[in-house]
């Protein structure tokens, strides 16, 4: 077991693991940040982009239990690639959907390419227990970095005139879903640089050795059958409440500021056309310390355990909440909402703990898939932009968002407001979870 201490062999992992979970979050929050302007382009209302905010999420859940399977068959590394790659491509189609339909099965497609709980497999798989949290924090607060880069490339191609390629005429914000291509080079650095897990090679090897003649079973029916049934049941339920919160909060959260300050700014007298920036550089602000609370969260797990750090993150989500509601609708402040979303991030902190204690819990056999699936079904079914979009709607109808900008921000909110009950709920569920702190991992583990 000397690659598990071979610092050389360690930073590969690493690598992979933050191109394709930052990959995750460029090509997810680019729809988010240009949700208004793909309104526009396709003629289509707050419920439609709600729709595929949540949708892109669906066909994860088919994806994990495909590339899962493969990643515990055939190993994690090639599946690994060959998933990023797939993400990657389909995703840049979206810059030539001629139809909002198509974009969306665009995004749909794009969803098959789970690479989340494959990297967090093969992270498991060669950090030790002492530092896996931190590794784990680590490659999830990369989604930041995913982030942050689809602001920049926002920011610099969202507004740009059309350009003309050939036959296509490429709108600024089509511009940004090609560079969704951006991983290309970095998974050819890793066919060479990756090694497969040893942890999975011993175990492949154990199984050839001891039961040459009986086909595999499908890691799908195991995972939801017998002793891990419960612990899968309550680790979908306890990630799709943090997913809920989360996708509640954030995805609609461009969009929430960019009304608010085009409130602020029609009271100042100010250039309204220039609130889609100011939220943009807002979130900026608010993804940093997102990548910081991952990262913190996922180390401080090395220490206090996984369930602790997961709920002292809804303990300051609950906080969060309480001043973003104080100062959405007791007494309209902008700077006290600017800090209630800044706690409220903190408390997304608990992602950073996802990988390492779902991948902990399982045995090699089935340690892709689970981790993979369980993460997918709690994503997907996590259709809180979906919600806010119907309730926004409902409560403010969009027909000119400038004659109400802050009666539109505050029936965002009143939606997004939605996450204190997922919140309330992850105080308990976390204590019917085993905790995990410190666990070995071997080839052969049940």
């Amino acid at each position: 077991m000397a690659e598990m201490n071979d610092t050389s062999s360690k930073v590969p992992v690493l690598i992979a693991g933050v191109i394709g979970w930052a990959h995750d979050g460029f090509a997810l929050v680019l729809v988010s940040l240009l949700a208004t302007t793909i309104s526009v382009a396709y003629g289509v209302d707050k419920i439609a982009i709600g729709f595929v905010f949540s949708a892109q999420y669906v066909m994860t859940v088919p994806g994990a239990a495909l590339f899962g399977e493969l990643a515990d068959r055939f190993g994690r590394k090639n599946i690994l690639l060959l998933s990023v790659l797939w993400d990657s491509i389909f995703t840049s189609l979206s810059a030539i959907a001629p139809t909002f339909e198509i974009f969306a099965i665009l995004r749909l497609l794009s969803g098959l390419g789970v690479s989340w709980g494959i990297s967090f497999s093969l992270l498991s798989e060669t950090f030790s227990s002492e530092k896996r949290g931190a590794a784990g924090g680590l490659v999830h607060a990369t989604f930041v970095v995913g982030y942050i880069g689809a602001v920049i490339v926002t920011l610099i191609f969202g507004n740009m005139d059309p350009i003309t390629l050939g036959p296509l005429i490429l709108d600024g914000w089509r511009i940004c879903f090609l560079s969704a291509l951006f991983p290309i080079p970095f998974l050819i650095y890793l066919e060479f640089a990756l090694d497969e897990s040893q942890v999975w090679t011993d175990y492949k090897k154990s199984v050839q050795l001891e039961d040459e003649v009986k086909p595999e079973k499908v890691r799908i029916f195991d995972i939801l059958q017998g002793k891990w049934l419960k612990l899968t049941i309550l680790l979908v339920l306890l990630f799709w409440l943090s997913e809920f919160a989360y996708h509640t909060l954030a995805d609609w959260a461009p969009t929430y500021f960019e009304y608010l300050f085009t409130y602020e700014l029609q009271n100042a007298g100010g250039d309204v056309d220039t609130a889609g920036t100011l939220a943009m550089v807002v979130m900026l602000g608010v993804m940093i310390i997102a990548a910081f609370a991952l990262f913190t969260t996922g180390w401080l797990s090395d220490r206090i355990g996984r369930r602790n750090a997961f709920i002292g993150c809804s303990i300051i989500g609950l906080i969060g909440a309480s001043i973003f509601f104080v100062s959405n609708f007791i007494v309209v402040f902008t700077p006290l909402i600017v800090i209630g979303c800044l706690v409220l991030t903190i408390s997304f902190g608990m992602h950073g703990v996802f990988g390492v204690w779902s991948s902990e819990v399982y045995p090699t056999r089935i340690r892709a898939t689970a981790t993979s699936l369980i993460f997918s079904v709690a994503r997907g079914l996590a259709w809180g932009a979906f919600f806010v979009g119907i309730v926004a709607e409902t409560l403010e109808p969009t027909v000119s968002v400038l004659e109400n900008p802050l009666g539109h921000a505050q029936a965002l909110a009143v939606a997004m407001l939605a996450c204190t009950f997922a919140y309330l709920a992850m105080l308990f569920v976390p204590r019917l979870i085993p905790e995990t702190k410190g666990i070995d991992i071997t080839a052969i583990q049940e």
